[in-house]
């Protein structure tokens, strides 16, 4: 919903340090008077409040604040122009995490107590004083190492519980933990050698490192969440007093008169002042052409000056164009999947059903009249058999195998609902310019991480008019370059100011200078740094080819899917070679930013790579952003780190595989539940059997998930 609308409250909150919080926050949110309904987005921390009322009043808001201030997070309400703040905001909260000390410590006594433990099971001519010892000295080591442990747990878990009345895994968690202190010490004092303190730690050390890898995830996807027009760009030229001075861009005000020097970006929207000008707009509509403007014409921030240009200010920052873009994008986080909720509750019922599990052993040993001891462990039991096979808790490590999977073939992974949405999606929309067709020439490199190249094609691009360079986007940084020697025809050898080599050409001049080329035959430049062929430069043609046989793959892959292609581009037959393809492929072209959002309906994805595709990508079901074309920006879906196409088709492939494995595993958690809860009824169970029993199943769930980590052999 955009950010115009009074209905919708917005709210920034800071403290969360777990998908925990936010739940806790949108439910108890929720339970207020005059809300509607409540979301908030744990990567961009924000929440979205929706009153009854159509005009919220000052009352509702200030019951929201105080609700959310008495859980114990700080909230703030967004004012007009907030997301000029907010990636300040948002990086002040990326500490929000748990210290890598406490799981060491964890881990540390966790391993010392199995260790000993360990010494006890094997047990040999040891006597039951010494069993008894080594039992006492695990739990020396175990139990301080459940306590630590749980803390996290027993914090969000027990807020959640009391000011939202909701049971989550957390509480569980937490309550396992007590239970496994409780049994352990009950035990010892008994003199029993019998201590679960070994496997408890243990336990909950792998918990707790699973939530410390599930937050640094989302802290990498924060990282990415905003963009920033001008990052090094912090001053402009401003008409002060009758002259001109410099200011910081922040500064600016509108009606502020200010000038913009050619090849630099217009950071603020306004009407052109000057009698004419020429600028670039391809970062707002995707067209990589110049336009020529007359005194009084809107221009926009992102334009690129191709002419100097005097623009009055009438949008600064906070309120551009753009602005309103990267607002409508973070809130439609907040509303993107149904899965999330969906999971929620099941996670709640999950809670109740385990509970109810292990009240009800506890009960069917009560009416045996069997020992307080013994009603004591069945409780355990019940704790430990429910605990680790819940579908619930195998949720976040299904999400992170899956964020981490997909990484390794260059995509990131923001939102991992995605996976559930993109095996229903039918309708697929497409940006042309720069995702089917390249704007002129992109540099491709071999491997996901190495963009060692990029500075110095960035500094060739202006430097030298070789044809090997001819239409390379050049932005970013740029590393400086000495000597330039071109071989007409063949391409050019380069030295870098820090001592690099840098090598541009066709492949058999590339082998000229004793590299190993594969393929001598190919039409596209490679790029060497230091001797290492490191990446390609694809031309226009290259590109185009290798869309129309992804498009023909897709049509393929998903039988039942129709494909549009939204351009910005007036030419009225540009899309004719795609959309000739096939009748489930249609084109529009001449569309604005607003009429490509509009355009998209039903269970959708867009593919798109510019600034201009962001409100597409916000009202799409599922978002794709192609290369670094724009770096950071609001967060999308899946982030193709190199201009493959045929990285989609990976993820569609992926996505099915993820919901297969999901219901899989949630139908082995439930027949496991199933016959260890009748087990269990019937007295079969004795604590050490429980954790044995636990051992198995949790194993029995991560080798289900852990199928989540292999896609070679299956994907393109």
């Amino acid at each position: 919903m955009a950010s115009g609308t009074p209905q919708q409250l917005i709210y920034f909150v800071s403290g969360m340090w777990c998908s925990t919080c936010a739940k806790n926050i949108s439910e108890s949110v929720s339970q207020i008077d005059g809300v509607a309904s409540a979301n908030v987005n744990y990567a961009s921390k924000l929440l979205l409040v929706q009153p009854k009322a159509r005009i919220a009043s000052p009352a509702l808001d200030q019951k929201i604040q105080t609700k959310v201030d008495r859980i114990g997070f700080g909230i703030k309400k967004q004012p007009e122009g907030w997301v000029l703040n907010f990636h300040e905001n948002l990086r002040n909260e990326s500490s929000r995490k748990i210290p890598w000390t406490q799981i060491s410590i964890v881990w540390f006594l966790a391993m010392w107590s199995s260790m000993l433990a360990f010494a006890g099971y094997i047990g040999g001519n040891l006597s039951q004083d010494e069993l008894y010892l080594l039992a006492l000295a695990s739990s020396a080591f175990g139990l301080p190492a459940i306590l630590l442990g749980i803390l996290p747990y027993a914090k969000s878990g027990l807020r959640a519980l009391w000011f939202s009345r909701l049971l989550t895994l957390d509480f569980f968690i937490f309550v396992g933990g007590c239970s496994a202190i409780a049994i352990s010490i009950s035990t010892l004092l008994s003199h029993s050698h019998l201590t679960y303190a070994d496997s408890g730690s243990m336990i909950i050390a792998i918990l707790l490192l699973t939530k410390k890898i599930e937050n640094s995830i989302v802290t990498k996807i924060t990282s990415n969440i905003l963009f920033q027009l001008h990052p090094t760009k912090k001053k402009i030229e401003v008409l002060k007093k009758g002259g001109w001075t410099f200011a910081d861009v922040a500064q600016i005000k509108r009606d502020d008169h200010v000038r913009v020097s050619p090849q630099e970006t217009v950071p603020l929207d306004g009407l052109l002042e000057s009698d004419s000008s020429r600028i670039n707009n391809h970062l707002m509509n995707g067209e990589a052409r110049t336009i020529f403007l007359k005194k009084g014409d809107h221009i926009y921030a992102g334009a690129i000056a191709q002419s100097p240009i005097e623009i009055r200010v009438t949008s600064p920052q906070g309120a551009r164009k753009i602005d309103m873009w990267a607002e409508t994008a973070l809130l439609s986080e907040g509303y993107k999947s149904k899965y999330s909720k969906i999971f929620s509750k099941l996670e709640g019922s999950l809670v109740v059903l385990a509970f109810s599990g292990a009240l009800f052993i506890v009960g069917v040993q009560a009416l045996r009249d069997a020992e307080t001891r013994q009603i004591v462990e069945s409780f355990f039991v019940g704790i430990l058999i429910f605990c680790p096979c819940l579908f619930a808790s195998i949720l976040p490590l299904s999400r992170q195998i899956a964020h981490l999977t997909l990484l390794k073939s260059g995509l990131l992974l923001s939102r991992s609902d995605a996976l559930l949405d993109l095996a229903r999606v039918t309708n697929f929309y497409f940006d042309k310019t720069g995702t089917l067709e390249a704007v002129e020439s992109t540099y491709v490199p071999f491997a996901a991480t190495s963009d060692a190249a990029t500075p110095y094609l960035n500094a060739l691009a202006s430097q030298s008019k070789h044809i090997t360079l001819r239409g390379l986007q050049a932005g970013g940084e740029a590393k400086l370059i000495k000597e330039i020697k071109e071989h007409p025809g063949k391409g050019l050898v380069a030295t870098a100011i820090d001592g690099a080599e840098v090598i541009v050409g066709s492949p058999t001049f590339i082998k000229d200078h004793q590299m190993r080329v594969s393929d001598l035959s190919s039409a596209h430049s490679l790029v060497a740094i230091n001797r290492n062929v490191v990446g390609k430069i694809l031309r226009k043609s290259i590109y185009d080819s290798n869309s129309q046989n992804f498009l023909k793959e897709l049509l393929t892959l998903v039988p039942k899917s129709r494909i549009a292609i939204l351009s910005g581009d007036p030419t009225l037959d540009a899309g004719r070679h795609f959309s000739e393809l096939s009748e489930r492929i249609s084109y529009q072209g001449g569309l604005s930013p607003e009429e490509k959002a509009d355009s998209i309906q039903g269970a959708s994805a867009f593919i798109g790579d510019g600034l201009n595709d962001t409100l597409a990508m916000a009202k799409a079901r599922v978002s794709f952003r192609i290369g670094h074309r724009i770096q950071g920006f609001v967060p999308v879906d899946f982030h193709l780190q190199i201009p493959n196409l045929n990285l989609v088709l990976t993820t569609i492939q992926y996505a099915k595989k993820y919901r297969k494995v999901l219901i899989q595993t949630g139908c082995a958690a439930f027949l496991y539940n199933a016959s260890a809860f009748t087990l269990a009824a019937l007295g079969k169970f004795s604590p050490l059997g429980a954790v044995l029993s636990m051992l198995a199943s949790f194993a029995v769930m991560l080798l289900s998930v852990f199928r989540l980590s292999h896609i070679q052999g299956e994907m393109k």
